[in-house]
């Protein structure tokens, strides 16, 4: 079988779409079937030329693209057709417009072949909502086409008013994490309790209310990500004087990712609006036993970590709220524990391999 996935960046870009596609393709050359997997996405760094190789068994083709915030632009995929032609199976991951003003233009070879969708986010409530007017009519078009629309968790298409015609097509597969072998006991709280968030430094991230929550607490914040807003970030912990509490890695590699994993007491995702479709942070989050204090989103945010099993949900852009919880949890070590419990064994239920059954039933079937 000819797989080709669609999807705006890939390995060894990092954030939330990419550890999935990752994850996913990945555990599809490693599932001992016969499948050949190729990558289209855009060079998720600036070059001015079409880079082709190959990971680990899988062809990847990554277009040379300009940047608009975190947007990738290529105006010309060439080879498209060739690669699409040559498929059993099209997965395309969306959002990614530019590769979608070019599926469009093979409708007549979508429509001839197994043509799945991934629907990581809904668009309309994010700081991408202006386009929707000239963008929704397009990936009508391939919504029509699709053989199956994945949705990352039943709250997406609940709150997805383009969705809504196609119920029909609609399959729910939760994203993934990748395990780690270690065995992991419930916690106990520290006495000056460390908070962990992993993430992109970006506005929808909401991380100025995880800095305004944690005035009046006696705790330890890392912060561990890159983007656009570190400077501003920066600016306020100074201004808050937090300086000796908080604290930014913006380096981090994987094994002391891992660290901070191991050391935290408990995670927050403080995000604001439903750019944050999912958060996979919360699945690594809660696989090493850490109570999670997420926000009220329309996305499949509250349905990752389960507000008084995993740990708590508050509405998004309220410091108090979130203070308020992180007292809460801090001030009630049976709570905690049993949190911390209830957090491993959510874990269990997004495995790589119960992800990876699921999509290549539906390739297969």
């Amino acid at each position: 079988m000819e797989i080709l996935q669609t999807i705006k960046y890939f390995e060894p870009s990092k954030g939330g779409m990419e550890s999935v596609a990752k994850n996913l393709v990945f555990g599809i050359k490693n599932n001992n079937r016969q499948q050949n997997i190729t990558v289209i996405c855009n060079n998720h760094q600036r070059s001015d030329k079409t880079l082709k190789e190959n990971i680990k068994g899988i062809n990847v083709i990554r277009f040379k693209s300009f940047f608009y915030k975190s947007q990738p632009i290529s105006l010309l995929f060439r080879g498209m057709k060739k690669e699409l032609k040559n498929s059993d199976v099209i997965n395309h991951h969306y959002p990614f417009p530019t590769m979608e003003f070019s599926l469009v233009k093979n409708l007549n070879i979508l429509k001839r072949k197994k043509f799945v969708i991934t629907w990581h986010a809904n668009i309309e409530n994010s700081r991408w909502a202006w386009i929707e007017k000239f963008y929704n009519p397009i990936i009508a078009k391939l919504l029509d086409a699709a053989s199956v629309i994945i949705v990352t968790s039943p709250q997406l298409f609940e709150y997805s008013k383009i969705l809504k015609p196609y119920e029909s097509k609609i399959k729910v597969i939760p994203l993934s994490f990748e395990a780690h072998e270690e065995k992991i006991e419930p916690k106990k709280i520290s006495d000056i309790p460390k908070i962990l968030f992993v993430g992109k430094l970006r506005e929808y991230k909401g991380l100025k209310y995880l800095i305004l929550a944690a005035e009046e607490l006696n705790v330890r914040i890392d912060i561990v990500g890159n983007g656009e807003q570190e400077s501003e970030l920066r600016d306020l912990i100074l201004e808050t004087k937090q300086q000796d509490k908080i604290y930014l890695h913006t380096d981090v590699n994987d094994t002391q990712l891992k660290s901070y994993y191991k050391n935290a007491d408990f995670f927050v995702l403080p995000s604001i609006n439903e750019a944050e479709a999912f958060a996979v942070v919360q699945l690594e989050a809660l696989s090493y036993g850490l109570p999670v204090i997420n926000t009220n989103l329309k996305s499949g945010v509250p349905y990752v970590s389960l507000n008084d099993v995993t740990g708590y949900t508050i509405e998004p852009e309220n410091h108090i709220q979130l203070k308020n919880a992180m007292q809460k949890l801090i001030a009630n070590p049976e709570v905690y524990a049993e949190f911390s419990k209830n957090a491993l064994e959510r874990a269990k239920e997004f495995t790589n391999e119960k992800m990876v059954e699921k999509y290549l039933d539906v390739y297969e079937n």
